[in-house]
Formats: C-alpha cells, structure tokens, sequence
C-alpha cells in the first residue's frame, strides 16, 4: 500500500514537471525566473562582448610592440657577447706565451703555455676548454675536456686566417661552439688558438631582467633544429614552423604547436651564424588580463540580478515562499540529509504536488539511510580486521627481506646481496661507461685475537670495524661484510684516484677506532688495523674482483695496515 502511494506521488511530480516545462509563462514564479535571467543574460552578452573586444585589442597592440622588442634585444645581446669572445681569444693568441711556446726558437716549454691557459680558464670560466694546435692541426697544448675532432676539421682550424666562431657541435648536454683566433709572428702563421664554449653559456644569455616569469625565447638553426632555449623553457628537438628570412617583416602571430598548445610567438634572424631567434608565449597567460574583464562583468551581473530580485520579490513575494521551502528542503535532502521536515499541504497546485512527493521521497530515504548505516558498520568492523592482518604480514615481510641480505653480526650488507650488486653495477658501468671501484678490506692478526680474547671480543671488533666503515663511505657506496673479516666496498662512479683516497679514509678510520676490553680484571684499550685493497673495473668482469684480492694480498705482504691499488 505505501509503495502504491509512493509510485503515485512520483507520477504526480514528474506530470507536474511536465506541465511546467510545457507552459513556463503561465506560473507567476516562472515568469519571474525567466524575466530576471533574461535580463542578466542580455546585459552579460553587451558587456562582455565590448569590454573583451577592447581588451584583447589593447593587449594585441602591447604584444606586437613587446616581442619584437625584446627579441632586438636578446639579438644584440647575443652579438655583443660573440664579438666580446672573438676579441678575448684574439687577445689572448696574441699573448708573448702562447706565440714564443709555438716559436721553436724562443724554447718556451709546454708546461709554461699549459699554467697561462690554466691561469685563463680560472679568470675566464665562460670557457669549457682552452687548446692550442701548430700549423699542421696538432695539439701543443690543452687545459680542459678538449672536444674530439675529425682530421677534416682539424686542418679547417689549422688554416683559420683570422678570429671567428664556429656553428654548434655536439649533441644534447654536450653542445659546444669553438671560438678560434691564428697565432702569428712576423707574418708567419705559427698556430691557431681555440676555446671551447658550452651551449649552456649562450642559454644564460638567453634571459633578462625585463623577461615575463612565462615568456621563452629559443634559438633556432637554418633546418629548424632548437639549438638553445632560455632557462625553463621546455625542451623541443625542433620549431617546425617557418623562419623569417634576412630583412624580412618581423610579424607577432598566434599558432598552435605540434603538442596542441595555442602559443603566440615572433621570429627574428640572427645573421651571425644564419640562425633566428624566436620568442614565445602561451596565448592563455599572454591574455590573462582578460580575465578581469570577465570578473568586472560577473559583478556588474549580479548587481542586475539583485535589483531584478528585489523586484521580483516585492511582486510575488506570497508564492515564491512556499517554493523556497521546498527548494529547501529538496536541496538538503541532495546534500545527504534524511531528517528533513516537509511543509504540510492539502493544495492541489504544483506546489502541493511537490511537498507530497518530497515527503514521500525523506520517508523512503530515512529507511535506505537506517540499512546503509547498519550495513556500514559491518563493512568497518571487517575492514579493520583486515588492515590488522595485512600489517601484520607486512611486517613479517620487511622482516625477513632485511634478513635476506643482512649480515646478522655487523648489519652490513652480506656477501650474496653484494655479489648481486657487483654484476648490476658491472653492467650499468658497461652500458654507461662509468668508473667503478672495489675496495677489499681484511683486520690484521685478527686470528690471534680471536685465539687470545676469545670470540666475544672478536665480534665485538668486527662490529665496531663495520661501523667505522659504514660511516665513512658515501650514500651511493655499498660496504659488506664479504666473509670472515673481510669487508668490501663497491663504489660506483669513482675513479682510481677517488677509490684509493676512499681506501685510505677507511683504513685511518678503523685504525683510529679504539675498543675497550677487559683483561684479568684490567681494563685496557685495543685498536687493530687493516689491509686494504682496491681495483678499478677496465672492462674484465671476472678479473675486477681477482684484481682487488690479488692487491690486497700484495698489501698483506707490504707490512698490512697500508693501501695497495691493483695495476690497471
């Protein structure tokens, strides 16, 4: 019987509904509705269409006389910073070190050549790399990460007649651009000097103090190849829109890139190096301002709405409280409310309609509301059984992962965890061509104190040596207990002269260590050293940890308590 009433009373909204639908101005709170709605909508159109217009034309005018601008800017910037190399290298080919180190019959040596280029590079850190080469393109003298060379381009550089810079070279991080000046005497070409110039340099000229936070400026090469980019412009490999030609009109336009963003952007060429320079923006954040106007127009809006309101307010302020109830009502009942009092009514208008259907609808939920509530509380008691297991196995499980590469005596890695370690890191210095160091550890005479203090003592020892080895080493290096008292550090990128001097920490570290012990009744101070080991993987997995033992051995027989790097 209540669900026939309840089918009833939503038959009888929906058709309420309809009929509204059907006939909206034949209900005075329609027509209210409708003629305040109508007038905000006629105003909001009016204003918004006239203030954005006027807007976007101000903000378009601003655009094309900024882009160009700043773009004029960064191009004399650039240019000036290339002409300031150019002088600086010529200069310094000039200088009577580099000519006389080139001159055989001066007899200036390339140790005295190689101090004034290093005393360059420190008062010039723009430069990456400083070289010199003779007439026939070889190499005198170098300060730096010289770039590699083909002979072809060697020979081009040997024949430099006068100060110029060259096009890009390289690829991704490793871009660079030489910066070359010929050495003379008396007319006669001895050499050319060259300087090494990182394309990260000419990215940092790439930005200004009158830079917006979101403008980027890029530069591009005649095959539309992105060459350098401002600091946090996003990377692209290429423009791929057309470049402006030499003299050609600098126009400011408004496209969408290959990633679907719409960009507003200009073009200008830099002649130097056949190159062009191109600033650019997102439309969105070009046009912000606009924003305003849209808020300025919201409000003028709502001050429409309100006077419109009082109106409407005044005119039917008897029938639209009822209504108001209801909405009320039906609106909290939307936000999850079930205890929602209905006006009673016996009208046989929309409105009566409406409240009999809404009361119906609060009882139905009230009874839903009570079974979910029941229902919810079973799922919680459940569900936090579960979370207490599944912590509990969680638990377990980190336990025995710790345990599975974990030595139980010193917390150090143990030797089967370092063995996987060692071939991962083998591979990723192979595929990565980084360096990669083993440090072999063993205590000295450690037999005899076991035999002497017992093994209570000797554990004590291996503890406190694992220790002062786990705080010594880096958070990328890997220090194990290898066996016995031995120990071994794996230290990936690092080279010879870091992994001796990482063997040589380690070793005063343990020998620096005091533990006390108690003899007889006296308490007395002990301190062991160590033999140490250490090898540089050069490609021969099998033999890299072979190369370590051998050294360390080899340390074993030098006296122990010393360092002994394996011959590469």
């Amino acid at each position: 019987m209540a669900g026939a009433q309840r089918d009833s009373g939503l038959a009888r909204l929906w058709a309420a509904l309809r009929s509204l639908a059907r006939s909206p101005v034949e209900s005075l709170p329609s027509r209210i509705i409708i003629s305040v709605y109508a007038a905000a909508l006629v105003t909001s159109v009016l204003v918004t269409g006239i203030a954005t217009k006027s807007t976007e034309t101000f903000l378009r005018s601003k655009i094309d006389e900024r882009f160009p601008a700043l773009l004029a800017r960064t191009r004399q910037r650039l240019d000036t910073w290339y002409a300031q190399r150019e002088l600086d290298i010529a200069t310094f080919a000039a200088s009577s070190t580099v000519v006389d180190s080139l001159d055989a019959a001066k007899q200036v040596s390339a140790q005295e050549a190689r101090k004034y280029l290093a005393y360059v590079r420190e008062s010039f850190p723009q430069y990456g790399a400083l070289f010199v080469m003779d007439a026939a393109g070889r190499d005198l003298v170098a300060i730096g990460m010289q770039p590699s060379m083909p002979s072809e381009q060697r020979q081009e550089l040997a024949a430099l007649r006068r100060p110029g810079v060259s096009v890009m070279h390289g690829e991704g991080a490793a871009r660079y651009q030489l910066i070359s000046a010929p050495i003379h005497r008396e007319g006669r070409l001895l050499g050319t000097f060259h300087a090494m110039v990182s394309m990260e340099r000419v990215e940092a000229l790439l930005h200004a103090e009158d830079f917006e936070a979101t403008t980027r400026i890029y530069v591009v090469g005649p095959d539309q190849r992105v060459l350098a980019r401002s600091p946090g412009a996003p990377d692209r490999p290429s423009y791929g829109r057309r470049l402006p030609p030499a003299g050609g009109t600098r126009l400011v336009e408004d496209y969408t890139d290959a990633a679907g963003a719409h960009l507003i952007g200009s073009a200008i060429p830099f002649p130097r190096f056949d190159w062009s320079l191109v600033v650019e923006e997102s439309y969105e954040v070009a046009f912000a301002p606009v924003v305003g106007v849209y808020r300025r127009v919201l409000a003028i809006n709502v001050a429409i709405v309100l006077v419109f309101g009082i109106v409407a307010f005044l005119i039917a302020r008897s029938i639209v409280r009822p209504i108001r109830a209801l909405s009320d009502g039906a609106h909290r009942i939307a936000q999850g409310e079930t205890e929602v009092e209905i006006p009673a009514t016996r009208s046989r208008d929309e409105i009566g309609v409406l409240s009999r259907a809404l009361d119906a609808m609060v009882a139905r939920l009230q009874r839903n509301q009570e079974e979910l509530e029941r229902k919810q509380a079973q799922i919680e008691t459940a569900n936090a059984e579960l979370r207490d297991a599944n912590h509990e196995l969680r638990r377990t499980n980190e336990m025995l992962e710790q345990l599975s590469f974990t030595d139980g005596l010193t917390r150090l890695h143990n030797h089967r965890f370092f063995q996987e370690r060692l071939q991962l890191e083998i591979k990723r210095s192979d595929r990565g061509g980084e360096s990669l160091a083993l440090v072999l550890l063993d205590i000295d005479n450690f037999k005899l104190l076991n035999d002497r203090y017992g093994h209570a003592v000797g554990d004590e020892v291996l503890r406190r040596v694992a220790h002062a080895i786990n705080n010594n080493v880096r958070e990328t290096d890997l220090p194990a207990r290898y066996g016995g008292e031995e120990f071994a550090v794996l230290a990936p990128s690092t080279p010879r002269e870091g992994a001796v001097a990482l063997a040589e920490k380690l070793r005063m570290a343990v020998r620096k260590a005091r533990f006390r012990l108690d003899e007889d009744g006296v308490e007395r101070e002990l301190s062991v050293t160590t033999s140490v080991g250490v090898a540089v993987y050069a490609g021969d997995a099998k033999g890299f940890f072979n190369a370590a033992d051998q050294a360390l051995y080899e340390a074993k027989a030098a006296g122990k308590d010393c360092v002994v790097l394996a011959d590469a």
